[in-house]
């Protein structure tokens, strides 16, 4: 490529995560040599990308850290961290026992093969996973199952999903959203994405490592090898949910990165707001406004409130998550009030 021109970011970050993934594989030949010394003089975007990648290979050794693996047991010392390569001589040196630039060629890993699994508006979906665990997706939600020799890693997409990991295995089970990765040994946990950019991470059993969501350059390298570069979760950015708890991780707006709250669930309370997984919303002294707004999650058709008065008034009950006018006969009942269909709205009034 002449110096001229010029590669997205993307690219360039994918070619400096190929030379870097191949660090390992044997020495450069001569041409090799001179087509990387080639392609870091093309561009000097090319050199600082190298450097990165280069010094997240160097960072890590496996996908997974033993604080994940074992929750329960302490952390393990990780191999040492070597800084950022500053000059193009150290680099070179660095790269004397890398194989050349071809993503798909020999001593490169193929990628992962991606399994997507939707759920419709109104449905939930249990679907088996080929290590013995499940998942549950909850209306209107997405995710991409990627399995490998070393890691059990999903992508959540949208919406929520349930996941029920089975014990016993020697690979993580990592979920990971846009802002944040949650990875567990085994156990039951529900992760969900809001509308507000947040994603709420609630514990059922076992115990669950959150950290933050990988750079796009470890996404990089983990699409070309097939491994994980992410951050040990057991470094100081981990949060160690249990059993009975809850974590939201929401973005801090301009200069204030990514906020966290942790939290206990009341007893019970975790049980009901789970109840979507045999089709069934629970309430507890909820508000009229709060079950409208969990029964719009299953249907294109809307509980209107026509008082703010009956807004804030309080229900408890279990109720078939897309009969919506169930709910509305119900309330009506209730609250001495009355209801009418309107299009796709049932308008709830005094």
């Amino acid at each position: 490529m002449s110096v001229g021109a010029r590669q997205k970011a993307g690219a360039v970050d994918l070619a400096a995560a190929a030379w870097a993934a191949r660090m390992d594989a044997r020495a450069l030949t001569a041409d090799e040599r001179a087509r990387l010394d080639a392609w870091l003089a093309a561009d000097p975007r090319h050199l600082g990308a190298m450097a990165r990648a280069r010094a997240l290979l160097l960072s890590r050794q496996d996908a997974v850290s033993p604080a994940l693996v074992a929750p329960d047991l302490p952390p393990q010392p990780g191999p040492s961290q070597p800084g950022p390569l500053h000059s193009r001589r150290r680099l070179l040196a660095a790269a004397a026992g890398v194989a050349g630039l071809a993503v798909l060629g020999a001593g490169v890993r193929q990628p992962a093969a991606r399994q997507i699994y939707r759920s419709a508006l109104g449905e939930v979906r249990h679907i088996p996973l080929e290590d013995g665990s499940t998942l549950t997706l909850n209306t209107d939600s997405s995710v991409t199952v990627v399995y490998t020799a070393g890691r059990r890693l999903v992508y959540l997409d949208r919406g929520e999903a349930f996941f029920d990991v089975a014990l016993g295995s020697d690979r993580a089970f990592v979920v990971r959203g846009p802002l944040a990765q949650l990875a567990t040994a085994g156990g039951a946990c529900c992760a969900r994405l809001n509308g507000d950019g947040a994603m709420t991470v609630a514990v059922l059993s076992g115990q669950v490592a959150v950290e933050g969501a990988p750079s796009a350059l470890a996404e990089t390298l983990g699409r070309v090898t097939g491994r994980d570069w992410t951050l040990r979760a057991g470094g100081q950015d981990a949060v160690l949910v249990t059993a009975g708890q809850e974590v939201s991780i929401r973005p801090g707006g301009r200069g204030h990165g990514t906020l966290v709250s942790f939290e206990t669930v009341a007893p019970g309370a975790l049980d009901r707001a789970l109840m979507w997984r045999e089709g069934r919303l629970a309430f507890a002294d909820e508000t009229l406004a709060q079950a409208g707004a969990q029964f719009a999650r299953y249907s294109r058709r809307r509980i209107v409130l026509a008082s703010e008065r009956l807004a804030q008034r309080r229900i408890s009950g279990l109720f078939d998550a897309t009969d919506i006018a169930g709910f509305a006969h119900a309330v009506a009942v209730s609250f001495s009030a009355k209801y009418k269909e309107e299009g796709d709205a049932i308008i709830l009034y005094d």
